[in-house]
């Protein structure tokens, strides 16, 4: 029969093992940083967890089938051609290693890659990334994925649901290095689909695509049947384990079209992708929140089609370029450089205007918030559908249905 000091060690080291790494913002599926998992009670406490060995969880640990539910709904807006800024959290980087930020419009059958980091990742907790101006506009699947350096041959990944707004169209344009169309694909090892990488040193990505970060310093090439990482476009894909195969072709980017104001923006178009349909917002001059998306002012999202829609327009002949500094602009009536609001509500601070600490919710009215994210204020957003807030400013959001309120935690800052 165990001792109490043994059962004590065995449960003090399954939980250090458990103390990995995960992405903090954009909030994942079921993170207990997700307002919409969590007024569902649909939180993971393993979220820091790596895939499964046998890779029975990839995509994204399974929680892909959480689209089209309360809980699955997107918990950020970035526009095309902006840069924006990645949070990890936890407390076991191992190392550190090379990671990847992609983006997949299909509901997770390919993800094609936008920023990889080689080496030192996650040793610093924030990273930038761009969204490419010529990707589509509409809902997407934002994941982030870690091979570890030191330790057990393991792949992380968390994904959230985002939505992918139109670039600013008045803008001067420039054109990117790469098209989206010839990015590569998200690379895949250690999950029992034949490819992986060694210990004590960061993986070298086989392709690691035109935006890379890191040193490099030290990092050497997987091993196995890792297979190319081409583009989704082409005729090579990306390795990954039978249960997700990735099609041949994908779609060609829609136009981002050019509202007449910032107040006033185009009538939303569907587009098509691969395996799905989104829906587009068109629109001026958007920037990224920390909270749940929502219209302007009080308006909902508008669902997702679920029919195919007719093929894009033409992609313009200029695409949006964006430096390496991150857009905290609102999505609703104000525009970055007026720092104006999202609507005029009682209590609301000035979306994009200064704010401390870090990761504070402020519930409006009960029927609407936003929360100070990289120090400012996020565009006010309205509480899922039958839940409302408890008004004031706090470092956690209480929310749930009539009286009954759970509250929501701020992020810890590690």
């Amino acid at each position: 029969m165990p001792s109490f000091f043994t059962t004590g060690l065995l449960a003090a080291l399954a939980g250090s093992a458990a103390a990995h790494m995960s992405m903090d913002f954009p909030a994942p599926f079921r993170a207990k940083s997700n307002p919409f998992a969590a007024a569902a009670g649909n939180i993971d406490y393993s979220l820091t967890s790596p895939l499964n060995a046998d890779g029975s969880n990839y995509p994204c640990k399974g929680y892909i089938s959480d689209l089209d539910t309360p809980s699955g709904q997107p918990t950020a807006s970035f526009a095309l051609g902006q840069t924006y800024n990645i949070s990890i959290s936890g407390g076991a980087a191992h190392g550190g290693g090379s990671c990847q930020i992609s983006l997949s419009y299909d509901r997770g059958q390919t993800f094609t890659v936008i920023e990889s980091i080689i080496g030192g990742c996650p040793l610093q907790k924030n990273y930038d990334f761009t969204i490419p101006s010529d990707a589509q506009a509409g809902e997407a699947l934002l994941s982030w994925s870690w091979h570890n350096q030191i330790g057990n041959r393991e792949m992380y990944q968390n994904c959230a649901a985002v939505t992918i707004t139109g670039g600013a169209a008045k803008r001067a344009m420039k054109e990117r290095a790469a098209a989206y169309s010839a990015r590569p694909q998200i690379f895949v090892a250690n999950i029992g689909n034949g490819c992986s990488v060694g210990e004590g040193a960061p993986v070298q990505y086989p392709n690691p695509g035109p935006d890379v970060a890191g040193t490099g310093a030290g990092a050497v090439p997987p091993t196995g049947n890792c297979g190319p990482s081409g583009p989704s476009g082409g005729g090579d894909s990306a390795p990954a384990p039978p249960q997700a195969p990735a099609p041949t072709t994908a779609a060609a980017p829609p136009a981002a079209p050019a509202p007449t104001s910032a107040q006033a923006p185009a009538p939303p178009a569907a587009t098509t992708a691969p395996g799905g349909v989104f829906h587009t917002i068109p629109t001026d001059k958007v920037g990224p929140t920390q909270a749940p998306v929502g219209a302007p002012s009080a308006a909902p999202v508008a669902p997702v089609p679920t029919t195919e829609a007719a093929p894009p327009a033409p992609v313009p002949t200029t695409l949006a370029t964006a430096t390496k500094s991150s857009v905290a602009a609102p999505i609703g009536t104000g525009t970055p450089d007026s720092g104006s609001g999202s609507g005029g509500s009682a209590g609301a601070h000035a979306a994009g205007s200064a704010c401390s600490p870090e990761g504070e919710w402020n519930c409006i009215d009960g029927k609407s918030f936003q929360r100070c994210a990289s120090g400012t204020w996020s565009a006010v957003m309205q509480m899922a559908p039958g839940t409302k807030c408890t008004p004031g400013e706090s470092p956690s959001l209480a929310m749930g249905p009539g009286r009954r309120i759970m509250r929501v935690a701020r992020s810890r800052k590690w």
